[in-house]
């Protein structure tokens, strides 16, 4: 069992409780609710972002409830998966490229970790890590000891529902951490708390009580085997990576894309509704003669149900019906207003996100250069943001993995440097443009870096190619 009394056991009960609440709300008055009105103070569960990540946000709940059955998979068809494009639209900018260190001769990146985060498939790791974070506010990376296979340490992208870490009041630096996993073959939850320079495995045999708003019950954890060294001095090897303000990108407008959906909803309802008009048929006759056995004319009123054949809408049907007969259909409403509604609502999520109006609209070349550019430029300004954000978590993992090395100098802090790839991509004919322009005026190493904007790795090869094609290349004859 855990001493719920020593200061290790204090946070451990701490986070299990904050992680659980994390995932599925808050309990008590200041729990996420859509309906209250002060339900904008508190974070929505991850389960509820998640699913708008998903593109499955929670459907109306103003149904009829004999419609329910039949009128909810329609409202299904209505939802757009905008929050997805506002998280890659930031995140496909974001590219982990390289680092440097304390060691020498890392002009163009540190080679021993280009290693590290290439035997951890570095490009899909840093995409994951940067997609959870924009989603869902928080993201994590876990730095194990070095791997058997590969020869470096074990990298891992870890998600906010099974992560978790605790930070100093006035450091603001990690003192914990804490990961879930669930071990549905044996029915018992897997704990790995990280504190005091150990890792520490736990486990709760059972049906686990990670789930809903419950509290945690420490009473069924017991420890799993002997506390494991980290190796990673002072860091704890449990790094969190925070969003602007702890939230995800569209977190706070959740608002906006329900009004979006709401509306799509309409339109698509309204033209299903408009394929079956009302028509009608003015002046029909009342009465009917018929001619008896004798030759007498008898006139009789027409049964209503009599015209419910008559009138069968088939390629092969003819009517005939008298001349002062009129038939009537309703017209189409108009859907435009609705769609320009639509398109408007979309303009406003793109500018209070900062995403480039083109990733969102595709079609929207109606509106001014001046109005694109700055657009454009907020959300640079915002890729740029979440690097500077993004970066010094990426400099605390390269620290660990370089102590699980036991490489001290390069495991400075201070020293690290991170390099991401360039936020704006420009076309071949631009970067020669620029490139012929400064060429007399900066280097050629500057110019292949920030013009032709090639990777410091991809920099050093080119230096090698330029030494062998002035090796190989022969002296011209001069002079008489």
């Amino acid at each position: 069992m855990i001493d719920e009394k020593s200061p290790d056991g204090r946070r451990f009960a701490a986070m299990l409780q904050d992680l659980q609440e994390r995932r599925f709300g808050r309990r008590g008055p200041r729990k996420w609710d859509r309906g209250h009105k002060k339900a904008s103070r508190v974070r929505p569960p991850l389960t509820v972002l998640n699913d708008y990540r998903e593109g499955d946000p929670p459907l109306r709940e103003d149904i009829h409830s004999g419609w329910k059955p039949h009128v909810r998979q329609f409202v299904r068809m209505g939802r757009l998966n905008m929050a997805d494009l506002i998280v890659s639209a930031t995140a496909n900018r974001m590219q982990l490229r390289d680092f440097r260190t304390a060691a020498a001769d890392d002009e163009f990146g540190d080679v021993a970790a280009r290693a590290i985060m290439r035997a951890n498939d570095g490009a899909i790791l840093s995409a994951e890590v940067h997609e959870t974070l924009l989603a869902l506010g928080d993201a994590y990376v876990i730095v194990g000891p070095v791997d058997d296979e590969t020869g470096e340490p074990l990298i891992t992208a870890e998600s906010p529902f099974d992560v978790i870490t605790m930070e100093d009041a006035i450091t603001r630096r990690t003192v914990a951490g804490l990961k879930i996993v669930r071990d549905e073959w044996d029915s018992a939850d897997l704990a790995f708390f990280y504190a005091s320079g150990v890792m520490q495995p736990l486990i709760m045999r059972g049906p686990t009580t990670i789930r809903g708003t419950a509290r945690v019950d420490l009473s069924r954890w017991e420890t799993y085997g002997d506390p494991v060294p980290t190796r990673t001095g002072r860091i704890v090897p449990v790094v969190r990576f925070r969003n602007r303000d702890g939230v995800g990108e569209f977190e706070r407008h959740l608002d906006s894309l329900d009004r979006i959906n709401d509306k799509i909803f309409n339109e698509w309802w309204i033209a299903k509704i408009q394929a079956f008009r009302q028509r009608a048929i003015k002046n029909l006759p009342q009465d009917k003669e018929e001619i008896d056995a004798d030759g007498n004319v008898r006139i009789t009123p027409i049964a209503d149900d009599e015209y419910d054949d008559m009138f069968t809408a088939s390629p092969d049907e003819m009517w005939q019906v008298p001349g002062d007969v009129e038939f009537w259909e309703s017209s189409a409403i108009d859907m435009t207003p609705i769609t320009a509604a639509i398109e408007k609502d979309v303009r406003r999520l793109a500018a209070v996100t900062s995403v480039a109006l083109p990733s969102m609209v595709p079609d929207s070349a109606n509106g001014s250069a001046e109005g694109a550019s700055l657009m454009r430029e907020e959300h640079i300004f915002k890729v740029e943001d979440r690097i500077r954000r993004a970066s010094a978590g990426w400099t605390r993992v390269l620290a660990c993995a370089f102590e699980q090395k036991g490489d001290s100098q390069r495991a400075d802090l201070a020293q690290i440097e991170t390099i991401f790839g360039p936020v704006e991509r420009h076309s071949l004919q631009q970067k020669a443009s620029a490139a012929s322009l400064a060429n007399t005026s900066l280097p050629r190493e500057a110019i292949q870096r920030d013009i032709w904007q090639y990777p410091p790795a991809e920099i050093a090869d080119l230096r090698l190619m330029t030494g062998r094609e002035l090796l190989f290349v022969k002296p011209t004859a001069s002079g008489p």
